[in-house]
């Protein structure tokens, strides 16, 4: 009992310093001038716009939830799109319980492993697989955007430095999807588990062996319906650019800033990828601060644009998500909720 409260009492602590670091990153923002609360009300005069960037915001979440239907039906599932729409949803809404903006897998996921007991790994797996092609169109947009607008990348160079990373991200990941999908190296994995004394060992005795094997399996099983996968990439694709989209709308607004189009397809799925970083809920604040530091550093001068367009996202997001609470509060089986609100938390 005294473990357990003194598990509670550390989470809540966590919890309370990364509430304090989003508030603090925030505070310092709006007195460095980067956030300036006045440009909302120039934006509420843009109903227009805000309107639009709701409905691309929407779009996002049916198409990420469409796709991660695809990838479940991949692994087996029979569900439909209005189940894991509710419970995407519901994550939306954990998202701004736990740290960076894809705590809320953990929670759809405890929730998609509840109504199939059966198929939990696979359930896994398939979130897992969602959140890497999401990524890997990511890396590969920033990548694509590179190539065509080198020669205006190359005047900053903490953005250099950015793009080399983006390369080496983007070729470790088809390196990874080649692995996963090559039949090969899956006959070789094959082997080295079953066969080689070392694999035996790992998959035996070494803590992580047998999930590491078993991940391993699930993901290449893709192999047999590349459909799923293909289709899972062009609905990322789809929602990445309605992402940018929701940016781009908000820079029309606030006025000419001599940014291309193309190079909003290179800075904000950087930025998109820093608010998955687990610090803050939602990534508020970090957010914030990763989308001021890549468009101050194409532009050579602070601007307001990156840190407006995050906050007014986050701002959505949580509208949305109290939609997802309401199903979470709607939930029949009730067991076990009071233990993952305070987890959560």
């Amino acid at each position: 009992m005294k473990e357990n409260a003194n598990q509670r009492h550390k989470k809540l602590l966590s919890s309370s310093l990364k509430v304090i670091c989003a508030v603090g990153l925030i505070t310092w923002m709006i007195k460095k001038g980067a956030l300036d609360i006045e440009v909302f009300a120039q934006l509420a005069n843009s109903p227009g716009t805000l309107l639009f960037c709701f409905s691309t915001l929407l779009i996002q979440l049916f198409i990420n939830n469409y796709r991660w239907l695809i990838l479940l039906r991949g692994q087996g599932f029979e569900t439909g799109v209005g189940a894991t729409l509710r419970l995407s949803l519901i994550g939306m809404f954990f998202n701004f319980a736990m740290p960076g903006g894809v705590g809320g897998d953990v929670i759809k996921g405890y929730y998609l492993l509840r109504q199939h007991p059966s198929q939990k790994f696979a359930a896994a797996v398939s979130i897992f697989m969602d959140r890497m092609m999401g990524f890997f169109v990511m890396i590969a947009t920033a990548f694509l955007a590179i190539s065509f607008n080198w020669n205006r990348v190359a005047h900053s160079p903490q953005l250099i430095a950015i793009a080399i990373a983006v390369s080496l991200l983007f070729l470790a990941f088809l390196l990874f999807y080649f692995l996963s999908l090559s039949r090969t190296f899956s006959n070789f994995c094959t082997w080295f588990w079953e066969n080689s004394r070392v694999g035996q060992f790992i998959y035996q005795k070494v803590p992580g062996g047998r999930p590491i094997k078993n991940l391993y399996e699930a993901i290449h099983s893709y192999r047999s319906s590349i459909h799923s996968l293909f289709t899972a990439f062009l609905l990322s694709s789809f929602s990445q650019g309605s992402m940018i989209a929701f940016v781009y709308a908000i820079g029309q607004a606030l006025g000419p800033a001599d940014i291309p189009l193309s190079i909003y397809f290179f800075l904000v799925p950087l930025g998109v990828v820093a608010l998955a970083i687990p610090i803050s809920p939602a990534g508020i604040g970090v957010g914030q601060a990763a989308f001021f530091f890549l468009f101050n550093s194409y532009l050579g001068h602070e601007s307001q644009l990156g840190p407006t367009a995050v906050t007014i996202l986050q701002a959505m997001s949580f509208a949305l998500g109290l939609v997802g609470a309401i199903f979470y509060l709607q939930q029949k089986d009730k067991e076990g909720d009071g233990q993952l609100q305070i987890e959560a938390l």
